[in-house]
């Protein structure tokens, strides 16, 4: 006689797998299920393992921590997984102000090869919720080779998920919603990636080392009110962010109260951003001024294929603010403004400060004033803007337009083009 075994339940997955209600959590969003997660959290710290949560709600509340802020859960070991039901059926809430969720190893890597970092971690479809209280969603500091995948990130009056000395990580459709810091803040992006918290060395979050090769894939920030994603050296002024890249990321909010939604400093190299949609709908209530949109200063990077958009409402200061150091060069190309109503400023401002050159390609605003600022110009002895605003369909080194629209130039030191229809020339450098 046939038998028929009963299908394997998420407990049933051998021992590396520790489910939180084995371990006496709820999951009602109503007990505490602090100590009964830690508790899974550590089983799976001593060898490594998969931490799963059932449907349900797990409040968890914030708990000293010496020389640390106050953090609900942290991940004690190397190789565990946390796994939910899916990023909205599993979720842990945050009961009082504090740190959600620590994965960060124990302090700076001052020998350059990360011995105190937390490594290969993961997050999967789980959802982690501020419950409108502040401190981060998610510590990532002193780690490497961790990857979030399929999570959901909501409701916090603080910055998501803070990376400092992160390194080879990669994150794949995770969303963040409903995250913002204090009106005109500075410091209270939804993601910050950065090589230092502070300048104190005695302090948690610092560090001499930096944040490198991270991805971003699909991922979505929206409705949040000072920033989406900014990529920053921090505090503590050393070493250079880099190999960091963006992908197929959107930034929209209609609740604005102060920040760029994408903001690379000077002090990154090697940034790549591409296919990214930012959209800025509507200030939150009781704010209104308008704002830069994406503020890019990197060297050796690129910002690619991307789309600046705005309702009715004048969201938007400039749609870029492009910066470009000494022996550097400014790279933006197909970044374009869609504006229901013109920008306050221009499409693209060019920083006063720079002291690079410029390749912008094809980027333009539909409505409103195309360039402002530190413009760079033809009749400069050496011109620093390379400026290609559509495909060249003709070009000659020696002989003007055939139709008769330019003067002959005597000394052949003009490049004649002919974009988008229209003829126009650059003069070469000596």
């Amino acid at each position: 006689m046939a038998t028929t075994s009963a299908p394997a339940t998420a407990a049933g997955n051998g021992a590396d797998w520790y489910d939180v209600k084995a371990h006496g959590a709820i999951g009602d969003g109503v007990a505490d299920d602090t100590a009964a997660v830690q508790s899974a959290i550590d089983a799976a710290s001593q060898a490594g393992g998969t931490v799963y949560f059932p449907a349900g709600r797990y409040l968890v509340a914030p708990v000293p921590v010496a020389g640390k802020p106050a953090a609900a859960l942290s991940v004690n070991g190397d190789g565990v997984r946390l796994v939910g039901a899916g990023s909205k059926a599993a979720m842990l809430v945050k009961k009082a102000d504090g740190i959600l969720l620590r994965i960060s190893g124990t302090g700076p890597s001052l020998d350059a090869k990360g011995t105190t970092h937390r490594r290969y971690c993961a997050i999967e479809n789980l959802g982690l919720n501020g419950n409108g209280r502040t401190g981060l969603l998610l510590e990532l500091y002193y780690n490497n080779n961790t990857h979030i995948r399929d999570v959901y990130l909501t409701s916090n009056a603080d910055i998501a998920v803070d990376a400092v000395e992160l390194w080879d990580s990669r994150f794949h459709d995770m969303v963040v919603e409903s995250c913002t810091g204090p009106a005109d803040s500075g410091r209270h992006p939804n993601v910050w990636l950065r090589n230092s918290s502070t300048a104190n060395t005695r302090e948690w979050g610092y560090s001499t080392d930096n944040v490198n090769q991270i991805h971003l894939t699909g991922c979505r920030l929206e409705n949040f009110g000072t920033g989406a994603l900014w990529v920053t050296q921090g505090t503590a002024g050393t070493n250079n962010p880099n190999g960091i890249h963006i992908t197929d990321c959107k930034f929209e909010t209609s609740a604005m109260k102060g920040g760029p939604h994408f903001r690379v400093d000077a002090s990154c190299r090697h940034v790549f951003a591409r296919n990214i949609y930012a959209y800025a709908g509507n200030f939150a209530t009781g704010y209104g001024t308008p704002q830069n949109i994406i503020d890019w200063a990197p060297s050796v990077s690129a910002l690619e294929d991307t789309l600046i958009a705005c309702g009715t409402t004048t969201t938007v200061n400039s749609g870029v603010i492009l910066y470009s150091a000494k022996g550097q060069t400014g790279v933006l190309r197909n970044v374009n403004g869609l504006y229901g109503t013109r920008p306050a400023g221009t499409h693209i401002y060019y920083e006063q400060s720079s002291t690079g050159d410029f390749r912008v390609e094809n980027s333009y605003g539909n409505t409103g004033g195309q360039a402002s600022g530190a413009i760079p110009t033809r009749n400069q002895p050496n011109p620093p803007l390379r400026l290609v605003a559509g495909p060249v369909t003709d070009a000659s080194f020696q002989y003007p337009p055939l139709d008769g629209t330019m003067a002959v130039d005597t000394v052949d030191r003009r490049l004649y083009v002919r974009v988008g229809g229209t003829w126009t020339w650059t003069e070469l450098r000596a």
